[in-house]
């Protein structure tokens, strides 16, 4: 081996610096994520009129967009930069007149309202989606008509008015491609599939019970899974032709149920004030999670579940260990949220 001179010496020992810096930095990066990796809970808070934003996991209030009454549910577009939040517009369902006539386009990262779109004379706007195409869904309670926005960031009206002939059209679920959407309509007691491309396409329309609302997909979304509210029965149904495959009492009234990336589901039981864990061919409780209040809204974001309680608290179940690992407080009634990196769309 040749010797190595003064010059070579020194760069070689400015190498290894360098590279046992690079090595520091991605342990420290490893060792220390929160503020590489800081998340914004956006909540959908009925009773105080808005959508507050909240830091995750530790529950600080970030800001708040004063929105009206009773906003409900909440949506993401493609890009995580805005969120769609239909106008309710009443306290409740039995509540007199109209009810709300429009969507609120929310900037996520500036935290401010970015736009609104009014879709009125259509009335209670409850349920808000999105496809993988980015096109925004709105459900007209009242009128039971189905608004469909291909660019709804940009658009101002509907690009698509689905009728879907119910009695009062509550909650809402799309295929991740757009091609089916499938009502629960409370009042008739059934659930109602529609293909928004496609007035040809007759609706299908299935009895379920007394007030069907909560509704899910399976994974692969062969399965439409709908809770009749009052009784807490979950049906399991064909998602082509609403054949029912399966049933299974809960426990008593249930409000929500939404499917992991495994394929199961988690009930939210409304009378029990617990979550259940079930197998989604059998419909088996395999455990239960006790809660001590209601969850009206779960929000199912990854391997955490962000429970919207009735006492004014969100409560993080970290879904892999089946644990409640923290809560904190928010405004009124929340309910729907959606989580953004708050560098999301910047810049």
């Amino acid at each position: 081996m040749p010797p190595i001179d003064r010059r070579q010496g020194l760069w070689i020992l400015a190498g290894s610096a360098i590279a046992a810096t690079v090595v520091a930095a991605r342990a420290m990066a490893r060792t220390v994520p929160a503020a590489a990796e800081a998340r914004t809970l956006a909540l959908v808070e009925k009773g105080a009129g808005g959508v507050a934003f909240y830091a995750v996991p530790t529950g600080t209030q970030l800001g708040r967009v004063a929105l009206g009454t009773q906003p409900h549910e909440i949506a993401l577009d493609l890009t995580g930069r805005f969120a769609f939040v239909g106008h309710y517009g009443v306290e409740s369902w039995k509540a007199p007149g109209a009810g709300g006539s429009q969507v609120w386009i929310i900037d996520l990262v500036g935290r401010e309202l970015a736009g609104t779109i009014d879709l009125s004379p259509l009335g209670r706007l409850h349920a808000v989606r999105t496809d993988s195409k980015g096109r925004l869904y709105v459900l007209s309670e009242q009128d039971s008509i189905l608004a469909r926005f291909d660019n709804p960031v940009a658009d101002r009206t509907p690009s698509r008015l689905i009728p879907v002939g119910g009695a009062r059209s509550h909650y809402l679920v799309i295929r991740r491609d757009g091609t089916r959407a499938y009502i629960a309509d409370t009042l008739s007691g059934g659930v109602i599939a529609v293909d928004p491309d496609d007035m040809a396409v007759a609706p299908l329309r299935r009895h379920i019970g007394a007030a069907p609302e909560a509704m899910t997909l399976s994974r692969d979304e062969q399965t439409l899974y709908v809770i009749d509210r009052p009784s807490g029965t979950i049906h399991a149904l064909d998602s082509t032709t609403l054949a029912e495959r399966t049933r299974r009492a809960m426990r008593g009234e249930a409000v929500r149920v939404v499917t992991q990336s495994d394929g199961k589901l988690i009930v939210s039981n409304t009378a029990d004030k617990s979550l259940s864990l079930l197998d989604p061919i059998t419909l088996a409780e395999e455990a239960r999670l006790p809660l001590g209040v209601g969850a009206p809204g779960l929000n199912l974001i990854g391997d955490t579940l962000y429970a919207s309680l009735e006492n004014d608290h969100v409560a993080i179940v970290d879904i892999r260990t089946w644990k409640v690992t923290g809560r904190f407080a928010t405004g009124s009634a929340p309910d729907a949220a959606v989580l953004f990196q708050e560098s999301q769309g910047s810049g």
